[in-house]
């Protein structure tokens, strides 16, 4: 423990003032990558721990925790159910987190010439249905976290998210009719696609599902931290001054079931 602090505090000392205020990642992800290396003016320092990684986030900004994953995926509903919505619980109204979840994961997709869609998903053709059900409750939201993570958590915590959906969109106040005919329909397909084409576009390659993206960058460090306790994650990342939120944290443990 006090080699680890020591080092941080070795790398602390290579910067200045702003450049740790603007360099944007806590500090124990600058090592993670040839860019936050540079970005936060520790290269030197790190080069014998670099590994690979990309973007950036300035200042005072919301951290941006984007969470790709699979409606009927045990460790994605472990995550978000025990993890992830208590962390936006937490921390929502001190605003300091901005989270977009992309309903899709491992699944694959055929376009035809026709201009529909095929897919077919780890978890079978229940999961696609699934995920469109969410992506198509996300477009409903127009994106607004506090309207449609209610309705993910809500059937993620059910014995069958799908049998759920149908409540769990009318308790948010969603006309479930409209949801249900998007994801039935060629809109719930064209939604499904654009998830898959985010997912596709990731640097690194998504190879475990949920797949946790923090201001633009993931890297396995970082990913082993968020699945055990985000809420630290987010609150060491913040550049701002720190919520009591913060000073509160506590770990909750993940278990996968890969």
């Amino acid at each position: 423990m006090f080699a680890k602090f020591f080092s941080l505090v070795v790398l602390v000392g290579f910067l200045s003032l702003e450049q740790a205020n603007s360099c944007g990642i806590a500090p124990r992800f600058w090592c993670d990558s040839v860019e936050i290396a540079r970005k936060c003016g520790v290269l030197a320092a790190c080069s014998s721990r670099l590994k690979q990684g990309n973007n950036k986030l300035n200042g005072t900004s919301p951290v941006r925790v984007s969470v790709y994953f699979e409606s009927y995926c045990p460790d994605s509903i472990n995550f978000i159910t025990t993890v992830l919505y208590p962390t936006w619980e937490k921390l929502h109204s001190t605003g300091i987190i901005h989270l977009m979840l992309i309903p899709y994961g491992k699944a694959h997709y055929v376009h035809h010439p026709n201009d529909t869609y095929t897919f077919t998903c780890q978890h079978g053709e229940k999961e696609c249905i699934g995920n469109k059900i969410e992506n198509c409750v996300i477009r409903e939201a127009r994106s607004i976290t506090t309207k449609y993570l209610p309705v993910v958590q809500c059937m993620e915590s059910a014995s069958d998210p799908n049998s759920a959906a149908k409540e769990c969109c009318m308790k948010q106040g969603f006309d479930w009719e409209k949801i249900n005919n998007c994801a039935e329909g060629p809109e719930g397909s064209k939604l499904l696609h654009q998830a898959g084409v985010a997912t596709e576009r990731l640097e690194p390659k998504l190879n475990f599902v949920p797949w946790i993206v923090i201001n633009g960058m993931h890297t396995d460090e970082m990913q082993a931290a968020a699945l055990k306790d985000l809420t630290s994650v987010v609150c060491e990342t913040y550049q701002g001054v720190k919520p009591a939120e913060c000073h509160s944290a506590h770990k909750i443990k993940f278990i996968s079931h890969a």
